[in-house]
């Protein structure tokens, strides 16, 4: 009885470690930045009514919204601590699952427990910007948790619990958990004997897949506002590969596959180390989803680059080379600690180091030249200054105020400014995501970028915007305006009121 309490301990230890220390979480500093608005406007329809992110995006097609809400609304706890609860939990899901599918190779519970440890320290994937235990709580990191966990469970012969948890993956984001089930129904159609073993899965995936389309009608989001079949314009394409590249497989698989390609064979080669080791589902998941991931890029450049559905902008498939990678982890480690049982040290060194690598570099042929890579959050400093101005902002302007940094250039604090004071923005950075949704959006978010922001800043060119509906600018104290009295200053930022900037002279 002692040893399952011991070895859950254990995945909690190693799952509050990676939360807390390596690779860490963040928050507000990469995709909640998107999310959050979202989710203030569903919770409160009348903030950021006039903002493009809050306005043009969507989570009609994920659960993440509903279980993020409920757990604001009826269990009181703020947007932040709903989100991080839930990004800790399926952190612990990916460690247990990576535990589950070395214990199916017959380790003992130390040492797999070791090798999830080693395999969830992640990866961050160049080109088609996806990670492995991502530091951001957002729906594809939640889903790849739960997908994890699910094949692990298969792997121990487990097919209700298992299909239970590929269904809660399907409900956070349906293309991490598309090649888990891809596999399942081809085992299902091409085995006999698996027929009887995957029977179960079947009713349990139609359920969350009729699950997800009510709630797809049900939902109060915005609508997509986009046919399935619709085509990209000439326009948006080239907007697309300016600002979010990473969806157009063609502006990075040309010299990104060939590292992939390379994880891919080294995968292939542990895999054939520990062959024996390996139960039949274990065989069928570790390789079918690993060449689902390659397969996933050929499918992003057929969908997208050639034929031009819009919709692929939004899905990106690429995203599937997760599992590519984290498979081929598993099974370098797998292959290490089999080396070092029959004492080939140098074997096992050989496999741990790439193991070790990729949380480095997923480029494997940079190794030499790289460093560790993590999410850049804000200087002590600045984070402080931009609390302060959202907590100004959201108390002593109307909640339909809209605001705009003319000098910050790509800088991201405007969107944190965004997500904590529930003011909407004319026109930031981050906010060019919308180029993958309906177009529309995508060229007015361009027009905006480059009538406010897209030059250096100069009092010339703010003097050209005061004809816009913006209510208040922020500047930079180094950009402080002579004879213009501000309505709140702090270390860092002055925000001047619009009306106060068209009665005076700017230079």
């Amino acid at each position: 009885m002692r040893r399952p309490v011991f070895l859950c301990l254990g995945i909690l230890a190693v799952s509050c470690l990676e939360f807390e220390i390596f690779p860490g979480h963040s928050y507000l500093q990469s995709g909640t930045q998107i999310y959050l608005p979202v989710l203030e406007r569903l919770d409160t329809p009348g903030y950021l009514s006039r903002d493009l992110i809050a306005t043009s995006t969507s989570v009609s097609y994920t659960i993440y919204d509903e279980v993020t809400l409920f757990a604001h609304d009826a269990v009181r706890l703020d947007f932040k601590k709903a989100l991080l609860v839930q990004q800790f939990l399926f952190r612990a899901a990916a460690v247990a699952g990576i535990f589950l599918l070395a214990r199916a190779t017959g380790l003992s519970g130390l040492l797999s427990l070791l090798v999830a440890a080693l395999v969830n320290l992640g990866a961050m994937l160049p080109g088609p910007a996806a990670c492995i235990t991502g530091p951001e709580p957002v729906p594809s990191e939640f889903a790849f948790g739960a997908v994890v966990l699910a094949m692990g469970l298969l792997a121990r012969g487990k097919p209700l619990f298992s299909g239970f948890m590929a269904g809660v993956a399907f409900l956070y984001d349906p293309v991490i958990a598309a090649p888990f089930w891809a596999v399942v129904l081809l085992a299902f159609l091409s085995s006999r004997e698996w027929r009887a073993r995957l029977k179960p899965m079947l009713p349990i995936f139609a359920v969350f897949v009729l699950l997800l389309a009510n709630l797809v009608q049900l939902q109060p989001g915005v609508s997509s506002g986009q046919s399935l079949f619709a085509s990209v314009s000439p326009s948006l394409a080239e907007l697309q590969r300016m600002r979010t590249p990473y969806v157009w497989a063609s502006t990075w698989a040309g010299h990104e596959i060939w590292n992939y390609l390379a994880i891919f064979v080294f995968g292939i080669w542990a895999a054939a180390r520990v062959w024996p080791l390996l139960n039949r589902q274990m065989r069928w998941l570790v390789m079918g989803m690993s060449a689902t991931g390659l397969a996933s890029v050929l499918c992003s450049y057929l969908l997208l680059d050639e034929l031009r559905f819009a919709v692929m902008a939004r899905i990106q498939p690429s995203r599937m080379l997760v599992f590519t990678v984290a498979l081929s982890s598993l099974l370098c480690a797998l292959a290490g600690m089999s080396a070092l049982f029959r004492r080939r040290r140098w074997e096992a060194l050989g496999w741990f180091a790439f193991v070790l690598a990729l949380p480095v570099n997923a480029r494997i042929f940079d190794l030499p030249r790289a460093g560790p890579v993590r999410v850049a959050n804000l200087p002590s400093v600045q984070e402080q200054s931009i609390a302060e101005l959202a907590s100004w902002a959201e108390s002593s302007t109307w909640g339909s105020s809209l605001f705009l940094f003319p000098d910050a250039g790509r800088q991201m604090y405007p969107g944190i400014f965004r997500a904590e004071s529930r003011r909407a923005l004319w026109a930031d950075w981050k906010s060019g995501v919308v180029v993958d949704y309906p177009e529309p959006a995508g060229l007015e978010w361009w027009a905006r970028w480059q009538e406010t922001m897209d030059r250096p800043y100069s009092p010339a060119r703010l003097r050209a915007m005061l004809t816009l509906p913006i209510d208040y600018y922020v500047l930079r104290r180094q950009n402080k305006l002579v004879g213009v009295k501000t309505v709140f200053a702090n270390r860092e930022f002055l925000v001047y009121d619009a009306e106060d900037l068209r009665a005076a002279r700017l230079p």
